[in-house]
């Protein structure tokens, strides 16, 4: 039985270049075969990429700052990026943050408030880090942009996937009218 363009289109949009293949315009069903596997390859190759430039700002920051990362969240990751040593984020950030909550009042201060947000909200510890150089510290920044970078380009080429996809399931549903008539 003949195709129709409807089950032209959704075969295409499955497996793009399915649908022309079905019509016997195997060259265009080669091409977006061809393409859509291009975009998974291109897919998967920047997810390595991501991978393997989180491991590197990973390991920067364990021989550069002297923190583990493994399991922290992508806020932590920014901060130990964005200060210098976990001190100074304690004092421009906590303690900042302390004496606007609780020394507003010249007249009045809550020092007890104050000492007690800073204890409680303070990275120390296992949370605390201190990057030994700039260099060290340059580079953890631009491999944590690199590996975005690759993330962003990954996520892209599942847009171009998509668009793809309808671009075969289109052409194929063109193809099975014109077939038709």
């Amino acid at each position: 039985p003949p195709v129709t363009p409807m089950g032209a289109f959704f075969r295409s949009l499955a497996v793009p270049g399915w649908g022309q293949a079905t019509l016997g315009r195997r060259t265009a069903g080669k091409v977006f075969a061809t393409a859509e596997l291009g975009i998974w390859v291109t897919f998967a190759s920047f997810r390595i990429q991501e991978q393997m430039r989180r491991e590197a700002y990973r390991e920067t920051a364990l021989l550069g700052a002297g923190i583990d990362l493994k399991g922290r969240d992508e806020e932590f990751r920014r901060i130990v990026g964005a200060f210098s040593s976990s001190d100074e984020y304690n004092l421009y950030v906590v303690a900042r943050d302390a004496a606007n909550l609780y020394l507003r009042d010249p007249y009045n201060p809550d020092m007890a408030g104050y000492r007690a947000y800073i204890a409680k909200y303070s990275l120390q510890g296992k949370d605390a880090w201190h990057w030994a150089n700039r260099d060290a510290f340059l580079r953890y920044g631009a491999q944590r942009k690199d590996a975005h970078r690759a993330a962003i380009r990954a996520n892209s080429m599942l847009g171009v996937a998509i668009a793809n996809r309808i671009l075969s399931a289109v052409h194929a549903a063109r193809a099975a009218g014109q077939a038709a008539n």
